[in-house]
């Protein structure tokens, strides 16, 4: 994956700070909201979530003057994705309305810019320099969420609400997260940029990055850092790949859903609980659609408010899709992420991939550490390490620097 001998080159190489206040603190920016974003704060509402809103309006108001098209262009669906929210909820039969979800996820997509703008006020080496430290803080963390979680997840609430005797799941409760299906997500975001930079990183941070994903317990998170890596071995064929998984994944969904529905919940049932809940969550999705109006069916009922509807969270993408966020919304966010992922292939296979199959077991709308990968790779647009530097695009790349050259 990585070439231990460059990593290893690098790292006694000192960060060169600015020399001006103005470019210090943007390089603070840069690095609190790529730590923040992977580490939660959780007092009550997540802390962190208002440290990274501070910074991305103070990097907004940097660069107001000289935003290019993709930024604008971003900041202006983050509006329409904020009024059509609104829209959402305001028309939501919901009487006790969620309004800190959707403000948590919209603080989460300003993120995915702010990144963007700060890491390409920089020079690329400046940039190899600065990750591999932060990815190795991150990895800290996640090694104490693993140890703590292992440790202390029998005495958690969640697994005494609910009988899990000798069974995984009585080891998926955390102390940072409140299920390690988030810690799966997070890690599989950490390895996408990880694969960005992955001739920085050395053997030893791969390692542990696979092992805390095994470790999760997370059978959705463990299948999707899976296809993430047999997309990357198999990056020549990427679109190939990239359809014939997606294809896959959903041709056993709709298998399963279908005998779900025919036979009752006993095939899936026999399987698993949680993995039959999924299935639970899609009928339900059905049964609240054909009752919804027009407003709801176009703006959704606002991220987060499922639970205060039918008194349970939309564990899966689909029902987040259709009925949080609705066709208007889904729409837009949809166009956010191509329009910062359309440069840079490995947003769209290494990162957007992995999260759509782990959708369907969970999906976060919160999600700060999959807005700022996405930022940083979109930042990565035409260097080596944007995903065309990636196996089977050695030709290409050499003919590129020639032509630069």
């Amino acid at each position: 994956m990585a070439a231990n001998s460059v990593g290893f080159a690098l790292r006694p190489l000192s960060i060169e700070l600015p020399g001006s206040l103005s470019a210090s603190l943007k390089l603070f920016a840069l690095c609190a909201i790529l730590i923040f974003s992977f580490v939660p704060v959780a007092i009550y509402i997540n802390l962190s979530q208002i440290f990274l809103l501070v910074f991305c309006v103070i990097t907004m108001c940097c660069y107001l003057v000289r935003l290019e098209a993709d930024i604008f262009a971003s900041l202006v669906l983050i509006a329409l994705i904020s009024l059509s929210q609104a829209s959402g909820i305001l028309h939501s039969p919901v009487s006790d309305k969620n309004y800190l979800t959707p403000f948590l996820f919209l603080t989460s997509m300003l993120i995915g810019p702010s990144v963007m703008l700060l890491a390409k006020s920089y020079p690329p080496g400046t940039i190899s320099r600065l990750m591999p430290r932060i990815i190795h803080w991150i990895l800290i963390f996640l090694s104490i969420e693993c140890v703590s979680r292992l440790i202390f997840s029998p005495y958690m609430p969640a697994s005494a609400e609910r009988d899990v005797t000798d069974s995984f799941y009585l080891y998926k409760g955390s102390l940072f997260f409140f299920d390690s299906n988030f810690a799966g997500i997070e890690i599989l975001c950490l390895l996408a940029l990880m694969f960005a930079f992955r001739d920085v990183i050395g053997r030893k941070r791969w390692l542990l990055a696979y092992i805390l994903l095994f470790a999760t317990l997370s059978r959705a998170s463990i299948a999707a850092g899976i296809c993430q890596l047999i997309i990357y071995k198999l990056w020549r064929w990427r679109a190939w790949t990239f359809i014939g998984l997606l294809a896959l994944q959903a041709l056993i969904i709709v298998k399963l859903f279908i005998d779900y529905i025919t036979r009752g919940n006993e095939t899936t049932q026999s399987m698993d609980a949680s993995f039959s809940t999924k299935f639970f969550i899609l009928t339900l999705m059905t049964a609240i659609y054909r009752q919804a109006d027009t407003a709801q069916r176009l703006f959704g009922i606002g991220v987060g408010n499922l639970f205060n509807l039918a008194g349970i969270f939309a564990h899966n993408i689909v029902a987040t899709l259709v009925l949080e966020l609705g066709i208007v919304g889904s729409l837009l966010l949809a166009v956010y992420i191509w329009v910062l992922a359309r440069k840079c292939p490995a947003s769209i296979y290494l990162l957007v991939l992995p999260v759509i199959i782990l959708g369907f077991s969970l999906v976060s709308t919160s999600m700060p550490y999959f807005f700022v990968v996405l930022g940083m790779l979109a930042a990565l647009r035409g260097t080596p390490r944007d995903g065309t530097g990636l196996p089977g695009n050695e030709p290409a790349n050499r003919s590129r620097e020639a032509q630069k050259g």
